[in-house]
């Protein structure tokens, strides 16, 4: 490790004026309604940008644009009650193959009287069936809604797709209610496609939130139904015969709390279904407790603690295609295996993941600030350092445990944030690719296995964000 090429790189980027913030902002501020300047009426503008970068690993080198997550949007504010938004964003978690990492989506919200209501459409620019292009509704967004305010303090909202399952910020889980299942009736479930493919879909229900701005708690249930075989030992790795299928459905629940004051902000959330082990979930349920403090000798304090338990059969699908993922050279595991077909370690099970970060105001605009990060064994979210993607080399065990330290600052420059940091990463198995040691799919198992794995890596991210209102990552 050089690390005088290591101290300077990180001297220049936390110097930057023109990249980085921090996701923790989208997440947290999500549940938490803020008061936002007004814009002029009649005018398209820019509400938000979202940048997100990995500059250099340890593991895989330079990666400037390999991962790059992106968000933006344009607003047009018709009037106080009306307003139409284009949006923009990229998932290289998800998929980075034919352009599926790329939404854009339009989204059209209308108040009246008591009740508002917000729709939120997809353009398809990669319609296979005609090549073309199509407009149609996001059926797994949250943000298509019907909200009714019953009372100053008490309002009920409808989600027709999605009623926002996912908890975490630093630690972010995605929806834990999105659960999956094969159409077309095969007879047999073959790795071979066919005429079949995996279809995903989110729980839709309904939210009942009761308090104000300031202090509010919530309650949310729905139900969503899939199609399994009928037969009583149909299991889709160990016994895949399935002679007819049928409807079922899962019940979807969620709960939790939201705080706000000038100096702290304090959010709750729990969200799971019932359904985990015929639904294919990567989860079955989730809780988050997050908040962050600004205390009055200039420090800023930011916790999370989240905890996860696995989904009991978990889907091991492609990125690229609708199916499972052939992962393994002996079979067709197509829930998560290891090299030998056995279950991974961390199906079913519980663990935690927690983190804090302590900054200083030097400045208005200058907050640097130092991080540390855990993650038991068996925990589950969304990003790389998952139990279930940050694995050694026969991927029979996880990283076993995971800290993270991490050093970065924020720079503000009007409605702009810089965010740069540099974190070190322990994994108590080795997991870590080894930039000597390429190998170009989890298909290709024999390449994995003669991969050297290391405990250790570091690394460098960077992140911007851009926000109309002027609101602030790492502030109350």
């Amino acid at each position: 490790m050089n690390f005088q090429r290591i101290t300077a790189a990180f001297a220049l980027l936390t110097t930057l004026p023109l990249f980085a913030a921090d996701t923790v902002t989208i997440q947290s501020m999500k549940r938490v309604e803020i008061d936002r300047e007004t814009p002029e009426l009649k005018k398209f503008f820019i509400e938000t940008f979202y940048y997100e970068d990995f500059i250099y690993s340890k593991g895989k080198k330079t990666e400037l644009g390999d991962q790059v997550q992106l968000s933006a949007s344009l607003r047009y504010q018709y009037s106080d009650d009306t307003y139409f938004r284009t949006r923009f964003e990229t998932y290289p978690e998800d998929n980075r193959f034919n352009n599926k990492t790329s939404d854009f989506e339009v989204l059209a919200f209308h108040k009246y009287s008591a009740v508002d209501f917000t729709v939120d459409l997809q353009i398809n620019t990669d319609e296979r069936s005609s090549g073309g292009t199509s407009l149609g509704l996001d059926i797994d967004s949250e943000f298509t809604r019907l909200n009714w305010q019953i009372a100053d303090q008490l309002q009920l909202a409808f989600y027709p797709f999605n009623f926002d399952g996912e908890v975490g910020v630093e630690f972010n889980t995605w929806d834990v209610t999105r659960i999956y299942f094969i159409e077309g009736g095969p007879t047999t479930v073959l790795p071979a496609k066919g005429n079949n493919s995996v279809v995903e879909k989110t729980i839709p229900g309904l939210e009942l939130t009761f308090g104000d701005k300031r202090f509010n708690v919530y309650a949310g249930a729905g139900l969503a139904t899939y199609l399994y075989s009928t037969n009583p030992n149909f299991d889709i790795q160990n016994n895949q015969v399935a002679t007819r299928w049928e409807r079922r459905t899962t019940f979807g629940y969620k709960f939790g709390a939201n705080y706000r004051s000038k100096s702290a902000r304090v959010w709750l959330g729990a969200v799971g279904h019932t359904k985990s082990e015929e639904t294919g979930s990567l989860l079955e349920q989730a809780a988050s407790l997050y908040g962050i403090f600004r205390l009055n000798s200039g420090l800023i304090f930011e916790g999370e603690i989240v905890g996860t338990k696995a989904g009991k059969r978990p889907w091991r699908l492609s990125r690229s295609d609708n199916w499972f993922e052939q992962t393994t050279t002996p079979g067709f595991f197509p829930v998560y295996s290891d090299y030998n077909g056995n279950f991974q370690d961390w199906l079913g099970k519980t663990d935690i993941a927690t983190g804090f970060k302590l900054g200083f105001e030097v400045q208005e605009d200058f907050i640097p600030y130092t991080a540390l990060r855990y993650q038991g064994k068996h925990f589950v979210f969304r990003d790389s350092e998952s139990a279930n993607a940050l694995r050694t080399a026969d991927e029979s065990r996880s990283h076993g445990g995971i800290v993270r330290g991490a050093v970065g600052s924020f720079l503000h420059y009007g409605n702009f944030v810089v965010n740069p940091e540099f974190e070190y990463r322990k994994a108590r198995n080795p997991v870590f690719t080894n930039a000597a040691d390429a190998f170009f799919s989890n298909n290709n198992q024999s390449q994995r296995l003669l991969a050297r794995f290391s405990k250790v890596d570091y690394l460098f991210r960077i992140f911007l964000t851009y926000s109309f209102d002027g609101s602030k990552p790492f502030r109350p």
